[in-house]
């Protein structure tokens, strides 16, 4: 009798950091064997979500995307049509924290902002995206809505420089002398 494996994990729980790495290795692959640069299309893990509606010229929202209901899957489709699901957010999830960054370093930080909570809606349990969003927050010196957002990260797992960065922002931002 052969023994039955277990089913493989879905990525979409990776951090995001992780989504955005292995996008990058695929572009770079596929950029190597000559195909399009800028690809508007992002896979990873099999998985694919199209960009071509949110470039990074525009410090705004990300479109919303409609997610099919779970409650008329079958037990038999839930757990692919849930991965899926799940992927095609993690993956717009990872697009929105690039163009975040993008504007992050080019000091558009209210784009960066709204770029980090469009994130944060798709992947609310990434601890990286939360550090992002407070960074944002404070040099719009928005402190509280920063302060909040380090919090929320701290209750959360994830690589250990997210952690330990949330740490010690509230650290500094909560003794910090007030004006």
């Amino acid at each position: 009798m052969f023994a039955q494996s277990a089913p493989a994990p879905c990525p979409a729980n990776r951090p995001v950091d992780e989504i955005i790495a292995e996008v990058h290795r695929e572009q770079s692959t596929k950029r190597q064997r000559n195909t399009d640069p800028l690809p508007q299309i992002h896979c990873s893990w099999g998985w694919c979500v199209d960009l071509s509606k949110t470039p990074p010229t525009f410090p705004e929202p990300a479109p919303r995307v409609d997610v099919p209901s779970r409650s008329t899957a079958t037990p038999t489709t839930t757990r692919v049509e849930t991965c899926g699901d799940a992927m095609k957010m993690a993956l717009e999830a990872a697009h929105n924290v690039e163009v975040g960054d993008y504007y992050f370093g080019e000091k558009n930080y209210s784009g960066s902002s709204l770029r980090y909570q469009d994130a944060l809606e798709e992947k609310p349990g990434d601890l990286a995206i939360h550090v992002r969003l407070g960074r944002a927050f404070e040099k719009l010196n928005q402190i509280p809505q920063a302060i909040e957002q380090y919090k929320a990260a701290q209750k959360l797992s994830g690589p250990e420089k997210w952690s330990d960065e949330a740490k010690s922002a509230l650290q500094r931002l909560q003794h910090a002398p007030s004006s």
